[in-house]
């Protein structure tokens, strides 16, 4: 990392969290709306580029379908069941002479 002589870090040296971070500062500053957070708009990026190549394929007079991944093996109709315990009922708390409820129903020592 380049420090100039003063050893404040310059713009060069901040990564995109950083930035995003002086960028609502400055937004703020000026009363003005927050800018969006690095890698929110991804998932629509890749989705956008994906429908353009599934149209460029059309275009091209290719199939435009995605490539199907092997898929694991249906279990078998008789496959045994895990039986599933019956729920353990709770005991309630016995109350004694040197003992008050406490707020969540557990005892408290006097």
């Amino acid at each position: 990392m380049r420090r100039p002589p003063g050893g404040h870090p310059t713009v060069e040296d901040m990564n995109a969290s950083q930035q995003h971070m002086l960028d609502l500062y400055r937004a703020a500053q000026h009363q003005e709306p927050a800018p969006p957070a690095p890698g929110s708009g991804d998932v629509r990026a890749v989705r956008e580029i994906r429908t353009w190549m599934k149209f460029r394929a059309v275009l091209a007079g290719r199939v435009a379908t995605r490539r199907l991944r092997p898929t694991a093996a249906p279990a078998p109709a008789s496959s045994p069941r895990v039986a599933v315990p019956a729920p353990v009922p709770v005991q309630p708390v016995q109350q004694g002479a040197d003992r008050l409820p406490d707020v969540c129903g557990g005892p408290v020592q006097r």
